[in-house]
Formats: C-alpha cells, sequence, structure tokens
C-alpha cells in the first residue's frame, strides 16, 4: 500500500486530497509546515505531495534536502502562484513533477499514478542490476562506487585486494568479481586463511601426495587447483603465514604450484582475490606482510564502505532482509514505525551489513505483530551507544528491563495488569522495577 506525505498549509486541500486518496487505497500523513515536516521520515513514503508556499519558508528550499537524501522518495511540487521559471528550477533540482492550484483531483491521481509507475519501474530496473551484480544492495554513492570499479575492471585484471571491516560483504564483491571475469565459467573457491590450521597451510592451499606427511592417507587437490581456470578468494589474507606468503609470490609471479610432497610442478591460470579486514599498509610497514606479495595483489584495490558510511542503504537493505526472513519463514514482514525505522538508521551497526540482516532475523523471529514500534524492536538490537554488554547476563536484563517497560505501557501504567500481563506477582514487579530503575 504506497504511502503519500501531503505538505500543505491549506485546510481543505489537506482534507480533500487525504479523503480521496484514503478512498483509493493509499496510506496518507499530511504536515502544514516545513517544522512539522521535517519531523517526518522522508525515506519511509513512496511519495512526497510539497507545496511550494509554506507559512515558515519555501518548498524549493525542502525540495533541496530531500533530494539531498540517498535513496529519496518522489516530489511532486504544487503552487498556485509559481510562475514558468519556478517550475523549470523544481524539476531541475530533482522535483518528479508540478502540478498547479486548483487542484483537478483527476489530475492529481493521474499524476501521482504516473510518478508511482516510474518510480516502480526504476526499482525493478535496479532489482536486475542487483540481481546482475550479485546481491550488494543499495543506491548510495559508495556503493555505486564499488559496482562501477568492478563493472570496469572485473574482465581486466585477475588481481583484486579487496579491502574492509568485517561484515561489509567482501565475499560478495569477490563473487561479483567472478561473475565478471573471463573466468565466470569456473569454480569459485573461498578460502579462510584464519581459519585453517598453521600446519595444515599449504596441504590446504596446493594440495598433497598420500605419505607426504603424517596423516596423508590420500592424495589432496589443493584450493588452487580446484580453482585453476576460476577464481581463489583468500580471505582474511593477513593472517597468512610468511612462509605462505612466499609461495603465494611465486605461484602469482609463475603461475606455477607444487603440491606438498611432490617434485612435480603444475601450472594454474586463475583470479587471485584476496581480502583482509586489518591495516595492510601498516602490516607492509612494520614487516608482518611481504611488501612484494602486498604489490603483487594490489593491481586493483576495493576498499569496502562500513554501513556507518552508507545510512541512505539501511532502509534498502532491512527491508530486503526482512522479506527474505519473511519468506524462509512463511509469513508476512514486518512494517515498522518511523520511530523504529528513525532508530534503525541512527544505529551505528559495528558488524555493518552482518549486523543489520541479523537483527532482521531476530524481528521475525520474536515479532509477531503486522506492525513494531520502537519498544517492540529496542530490546532486540545490541546498542553499544547506550550499554556495554560485557556479559549474558547484562544482555537478559536489557532485555527484561525494556520487557516489562513495554508491558507497563501496553496496560496504560496498571501495575495489576501489567503484572498478570507478565505472569509475575505485583510485589515481584515492583522489585524488578526497582532493579532496572
Amino acid at each position: 500500500m504506497p504511502e503519500i506525505l501531503l505538505i500543505d498549509d491549506e485546510v481543505e486541500i489537506r482534507a480533500t486530497l487525504s479523503a480521496a486518496l484514503t478512498r483509493r487505497g493509499y496510506k496518507v500523513q499530511t504536515a502544514i509546515n516545513l517544522k512539522r515536516a521535517e519531523e517526518k521520515d522522508f525515506r519511509r513514503f513512496d511519495l512526497i505531495l510539497l507545496d511550494l508556499f509554506l507559512p515558515d519558508g519555501s518548498g524549493v528550499d525542502l525540495l533541496e534536502k530531500i533530494t539531498a537524501l540517498e535513496n529519496h522518495p518522489p516530489v511532486v511540487m504544487i503552487s498556485g502562484q509559481a510562475g514558468i521559471e519556478t517550475a523549470v528550477k523544481a524539476i531541475q533540482i530533482g522535483a518528479s513533477d508540478f502540478l498547479e492550484k486548483p487542484l483537478g483531483l483527476d489530475r492529481v491521481l493521474i499524476t501521482i499514478e504516473n510518478v508511482l509507475a516510474t518510480t516502480k519501474l526504476k526499482e525493478e530496473n535496479q532489482t536486475l542490476s542487483e540481481r546482475l551484480y550479485g546481491r550488494m544492495i543499495g543506491r548510495s554513492t559508495a556503493i555505486k562506487k564499488i559496482k562501477k570499479e568492478i563493472e570496469q575492471t572485473a574482465g581486466r585484471s585477475q588481481r583484486f585486494l579487496i579491502l574492509g571491516a568485517n561484515g561489509t560483504g567482501k565475499e560478495l564483491a569477490a563473487r561479483m568479481i567472478h561473475d565478471r571475469s573471463v573466468f565466470k565459467s569456473g569454480r569459485f573457491v573461498p578460502v579462510n586463511c584464519a581459519a585453517l590450521p598453521k600446519e595444515l597451510v599449504e596441504s590446504e592451499l596446493f594440495g598433497h601426495l598420500k605419505g607426504s606427511f603424517t596423516g596423508a592417507s590420500t592424495d589432496k587437490t589443493g584450493r588452487f587447483a580446484e580453482a585453476d581456470q576460476g577464481t581463489i578468494f583468500l580471505d582474511e589474507i593477513g593472517d597468512m603465514s610468511s612462509e605462505t606468503q612466499a609461495k603465494l609470490l611465486r605461484i602469482i609471479e609463475s603461475g606455477e604450484l607444487r603440491p606438498v610432497g611432490s617434485d612435480k610442478i603444475r601450472s594454474v591460470d586463475l583470479n587471485i582475490i584476496a581480502a583482509t579486514n586489518r591495516d595492510i599498509l601498516k602490516m607492509v610497514s612494520d614487516g608482518s606482510f611481504r611488501q612484494d606479495l602486498y604489490y603483487r595483489l594490489n593491481v586493483v584495490t576495493l576498499n569496502l564502505p562500513p554501513l556507518s558510511e552508507r545510512k541512505g542503504d539501511v532502509p534498502i537493505l532491512f527491508k530486503h532482509f526482512l522479506a527474505e526472513c519473511a519468506e524462509k519463514s512463511g509469513r508476512c514482514p514486518v512494517e515498522l514505525t518511523d520511530d523504529a525505522l528513525i532508530y534503525l538508521a541512527d544505529y551505528d551497526y559495528p558488524g555493518n551489513v552482518r549486523e543489520l540482516k541479523n537483527i532482521a532475523e531476530r524481528i521475525t523471529i520474536y515479532i509477531d505483530k503486522e506492525i513494531a514500534d520502537l519498544v517492540d524492536i529496542k530490546p532486540l538490537i545490541t546498542t553499544s551507544h547506550e550499554r556495554d554488554l560485557t556479559s549474558l547476563r547484562d544482555a537478559v536484563d536489557l532485555f527484561e528491563a525494556d520487557y516489562i517497560k513495554r508491558a507497563i505501557q501496553i496496560c496504560d501504567g496498571n501495575m495489576s495488569e501489567a503484572a498478570r500481563l507478565l505472569g509475575l506477582e505485583r510485589s515481584h514487579l515492583y522489585k524488578k522495577i526497582k532493579k532496572f530503575e
């Protein structure tokens, strides 16, 4: 159900349009001036109807603020006093259309339908593009830049270095590179270097012959051989030992490898994509990572931004993850109120996109309502800026305190009803309140 924000100071226009749009299945919110409008989360709406002249300022100024937001909704300007120059300026700033007063209802409805249809088509094209790019979802400037870099370089280079914090999507970026490379028909072989047992790193990467060391009961094909004519993704390469770094350098330079215990050389041709969440330049400087290997890998470098630097993508990502979780669980996606969405957008996400996905999963699991508010979702989010959770007990206490608060709010402060709702004696409830005050 599309949701429309109508910003106009005329009571009759707000009442008439709200009633007409509601009858046609739209959800409508209104604002009488700039101050009230700016209290809204604009990205929540599917379309905004904005009057050009408002009591406390110009609608053009607000249009500039809205269109400066990443992933902003379409805006249709309305006015009874504007000339051609103003209309042209509004369109240049980013308005989707311009309506003159007095407003004809049919004209308004047709304009809304056309703008929403155009927006939907753009979103479908964006979704198709995202499928082609893998699932790197987002329309922020930072993500568009990453996608463009991958598109330009994936078919031209075989060496990539992906930098970024945990949870930013380094493996996803690597798969996107693979899908656009000359080796896209080959295998994509991911390797977590940090998880490989130190004594078995060479065997895992380069393979071994039966009997080459204790426990080698059969021949083993290494990951590089598996990825021949495909892509090997070396995640957390900063954890690779100096000895293994030297052998990796030899493979890059010669295209040849030798399994452990073998005197035969095997040639390989493949994409080598390395990734790390560590400060690789600092490691080069202090000697813990080989400089020559760094320069061999660093043909194309991608720096993946943390989610805190692409907040405009949070609503899109969250909606996607909620839909994905709901589909898996066989239920309708949970919708969130404005306060809940604002809280999500303001959160810092130290775990990045991975943490946002986990939050969507928890909301799908724990909330049985169609629409969830801030009180519902807050206990499900680890908010480091509010409290440092040093133990499981702290996490349980935080959840319990918020749950009790929610029960008291539901019962309008009636402590007896809240106690019954929580399954507690009233005296026990008071003890809990005192504990968590």
